[in-house]
């Protein structure tokens, strides 16, 4: 049950951050190489386990760090 909980922290942190920098899911769906912005949705809502590789591209482009989005 602790996992939920997490995807759901880590996902509203992602979208906090992402409007903070003023994109839109489907701008940051382009810039992390996700060809569909309802994948951010989903990853927002923490509903997906996301790849190693999306969280790194996801990182470069918020310019934030991993336990920033912990929090």
């Amino acid at each position: 049950m602790k996992k939920i909980k997490d995807f759901k922290t880590f996902g509203e942190n992602i979208r906090i951050e992402r409007l903070k920098r003023k994109l839109s899911q489907d701008k940051f769906a382009d810039l992390i190489g996700i060809h569909q912005a309802q994948h951010i949705s989903k990853i927002e809502q923490g509903l997906v386990d996301i790849k190693l590789s999306t969280l790194l591209a996801i990182l470069n482009v918020l310019g934030c760090k991993l336990e920033d989005l912990l929090k």
